[in-house]
């Protein structure tokens, strides 16, 4: 077996590519930055890569020759250039597809889509299954994991590749190395805010859980289709920012806010990432815990407990 891994540098894929190679499985890593952890491991390689450049990839595929492609390489956090967005998330994605596809070395696509693409409603229901429509509204990492995933279910695909689309809520962990992200916020802000007066719903997934599903997935020759990928449990921002100060605020008001610092290019988070803080997207996991029997490790307030007291010793929170 031979693991190529899109956007191996990102925090999922730099666990995906440890968990991979530490177990004697060679790893493929593509990615525009590279990760110095990986010097001197025998069973990572990394090329420098970006999916927007098709012939690069067909070279790296053609030489490299994997027989699994997990496609991780997407932008979470949104950026002013809406064409380089696109072009990364959605066009980068549909090349990732087309090349596997030609390369015969290629049996099995994972590609990451997102819990997003339900779309942050005031009407979602609890545990959302895999056959609910996707309502992504205005995220645009939403739109472009709909937009993608209807690609890929649409793509005269040959008979021998199997295609498992994976909706995947927030991953957490201990091997978080960047700066910031959602467990620093709840953990360290002196202040949240309550919008529309409501708590939101958060699934974490922790890494654990994460790398014992990708390695059962990768091992299963006939599993294809969409999965949700996440806890059997949910928590409130009530529960996991117990320290915090929660202000109420309207939904309404914090757009207009937020939509005016982002026009003025003073914010990275768009509007929309202020309805999905307040609606909360609650999938459910049955579908992938009933084919493979798995129990999940971690609840996500023990995933988010065990993440913030690991990167406390760390120094990374």
């Amino acid at each position: 077996m031979k693991i190529l891994i899109t956007g191996s540098s990102g925090y999922v894929g730099y666990v995906l590519s440890k968990f991979f190679s530490e177990k004697g499985i060679s790893v493929v890593g593509l990615d525009v930055v590279s990760n110095p952890v990986w010097k001197g491991n025998d069973h990572f390689v990394f090329q420098n890569c970006d999916v927007r450049d098709k012939k690069r990839m067909e070279e790296i595929f053609s030489r490299e020759k994997p027989t699994r492609v997990i496609h991780l390489a997407y932008l979470m956090e949104p950026i002013h250039d809406q064409k380089k967005n696109y072009g990364i998330d959605v066009i980068g994605s549909q090349n990732v597809l087309e090349i596997a596809n030609v390369t015969r070395s290629v049996k099995q696509f994972v590609l990451f889509s997102s819990a997003s693409a339900y779309g942050a409603r005031s009407d979602n229901k609890l545990w959302i299954a895999e056959e609910q429509s996707l309502r992504p509204r205005d995220y645009r990492y939403g739109i472009h994991k709909k937009i993608v995933e209807e690609h890929y279910n649409h793509y005269a695909k040959r008979k021998n590749l199997k295609t498992v689309i994976l909706r995947m809520c927030t991953a957490i962990g201990p091997s978080y190395h960047k700066k910031g992200g959602v467990v620093s916020l709840l953990a360290n802000a002196p202040i949240f805010f309550r919008l529309n007066g409501r708590y939101c719903e958060i699934q974490f997934l922790h890494e654990d859980d994460l790398t014992a599903l990708l390695d059962l997935i990768v091992k299963d020759a006939k599993v294809e289709g969409t999965f949700n990928l996440a806890p059997d449990s949910f928590s409130t921002t009530k529960e996991l920012a117990t320290s915090n100060i929660f202000v109420p605020l309207r939904l309404g008001f914090m757009r207009v806010v937020i939509a005016l610092l982002w026009k003025l290019h003073l914010s990275s988070v768009m509007p929309a990432a202020m309805t999905l803080s307040t609606y909360g997207i609650v999938v459910s996991p049955e579908k992938l815990m009933k084919r493979y029997g798995y129990t999940f490790k971690y609840s996500t307030l023990e995933g988010f407990r065990d993440t913030v007291k690991k990167r406390k010793e760390l120094g990374t929170l």
